[in-house]
């Protein structure tokens, strides 16, 4: 999917910067898109400076001024393409852009997050939260229960669910707290191809992953990985003469990249060779898959050693662990960062420049600015700047208030997700800033940076900076 502005565009931003106010919070963009004729309609994620849709690479703008969060209209018959041109300014710094109070941020005991940031998929957009303990919660409104739930980008409710979790037919309760666990989509899936949510177990007697389609999560979840013979510890084996371990307990939300025969799963786990990124070649299996995984990397210091942990994969192929510590070490680091295929990590927190104390083994990647955020149990969240994955830096905390911050995600505009146990929520940051979120009709999204213009000539001259930076 490309991620270049088009000429147009570009110069159709130029005229638009002059008039933002900084009174929005950024970062919004169009997601949700539904074609209708003159009634087409799109979600805005937040309040937008501004909105334009643009036809026909430039033949036809419409502005539609400044817009609040929520589903709007445009028309999408005056033109052949279109893109969905969202502006926000704000200074920055991030800043909570969800309310505590809405029902959908309310969770009794959530254990996973993500968010669909593939503009090929009709579900780019769209909130996914595991529940892995159901109750009543404590601020009131509201009583949670056991499985998935899903929200538009403004945190609506897309299916009509209420308050009652997406089970698909699986007696989650038997799992306790942790099941299910984590979530996740397909990271690399071109064609928007895969409507699979990915759903980790982190308990004993209900470990694995199982999978729900997301465009019909009322349907039966399958059981992705077969759990024959699984034992007393979760773990299950495979193979009738020379038995393989083939998983056990699962804490992190998978890894997926690819469609058909070509996808590919990687998890960490916490029974079979714990601190190894383990790969699944699950190609279009639907449930029952039984065949050993291989490791991608294996721990040969030793240095993994705690089974709440998470894994995400930078786009240069190499792999970022993070790990539950109450104190970061050298010896057995929050985090650590591995090249695919290694048997010990390039580098590790727990130095003297890096301290990641009481991160939560929570964590996700944003590739178009290089960052990485990390959950803790300790009222904050870390960002990290990885453009040198030798020398990384901590660059921003958020506080987020409530220890037991189980799981982040990103956006496909850069904008921080975290479900928290003890405070009951999922929480929305923005990084604030001034931006630039275009949404095509071909599938593309563009995310653009726009510095601060002494004057609109600079901007004209080429101010505008492709969220995209290239390493060596």
């Amino acid at each position: 999917m490309s991620k270049t502005m088009s000429g147009l565009t570009m110069v159709l931003s130029c005229m638009m910067v002059a008039t933002w106010s900084s009174d929005v919070l950024a970062t919004p963009y169009a997601s949700g898109i539904q074609l209708n004729g003159t009634s087409s309609t799109f979600i805005l994620n937040q309040d937008a400076a501004s909105v334009d849709v643009v036809y026909d690479g430039g033949a036809v703008v419409v502005s539609l001024g400044a817009l609040a969060k929520g589903s709007h209209t445009f028309d999408a018959t005056l033109g052949t393409t279109w893109e969905i041109v969202c502006t926000g300014s704000t200074p920055a710094g991030w800043t909570q852009i969800s309310d505590d109070s809405l029902t959908q941020s309310k969770y009794y005991s959530p254990r996973g997050v993500t968010v669909d940031a593939n503009p090929m998929r009709s579900t780019f957009g769209r909130i996914f939260v595991s529940e892995g303990f159901g109750g009543a919660v404590s601020s009131g409104g509201r009583t949670t229960t056991d499985g998935l739930y899903i929200m538009t980008a403004d945190q609506g409710d897309v299916t009509g669910q209420g308050d009652a979790a997406y089970a698909g037919a699986v007696d989650w309760t038997i799992g306790g707290s942790h099941s299910p666990m984590k979530v996740s989509l397909n990271r690399n899936d071109a064609a928007g191809q895969d409507y699979t949510v990915y759903i980790g177990d982190w308990s004993d007697p209900h470990s694995g992953i199982w999978t729900a389609d997301a465009t019909n999560p009322s349907a039966a979840f399958n059981e992705l990985l077969d759990n024959t013979g699984r034992d007393g510890d979760g773990l299950v084996l495979t193979g009738t003469f020379t038995p393989a371990e083939l998983h056990g307990s699962v804490p992190c939300g998978p890894w997926v990249e690819g469609t058909g025969a070509s996808r590919t799963m990687y998890t960490v786990d916490e029974d079979v060779r714990l601190g190894n990124v383990l790969q699944y070649d699950i190609g279009a299996t639907t449930s029952g898959y039984n065949t050993a995984p291989t490791d991608r990397t294996t721990d040969g210091p030793d240095i993994i050693l705690n089974g709440r942990a998470d894994v995400v994969r930078d786009e240069d192929g190499s792999w970022w662990i993070a790990q539950y510590r109450y104190d970061d070490s050298d010896s057995v680091p929050s985090l650590s960062h591995w090249a695919d295929g290694a048997s010990a990590p390039s580098w590790t927190s727990g130095q003297s420049t890096m301290r990641l104390n009481l991160a939560y083994g929570s964590i996700d990647i944003f590739d178009e600015l290089d960052l990485l955020v990390m959950g803790t149990q300790d009222d904050k969240i870390y960002i990290l700047d990885i453009s040198d994955p030798a020398n990384p830096v901590l660059v921003d905390v958020i506080p987020n208030p409530g220890e037991r911050t189980h799981d982040v995600s990103f956006d496909a505009a850069g904008n921080v997700y975290a479900v928290n146990s003890s405070s009951e929520t999922l929480r929305i940051y923005s990084p604030g800033g001034d931006w630039m979120a275009t949404t095509g009709s071909d599938g593309t999204f563009t995310l653009v940076k726009v510095p601060e213009p002494t004057t609109l000539g600079v901007l004209a001259l080429g101010g505008l900076v492709a969220l995209r930076r290239r390493r060596a």
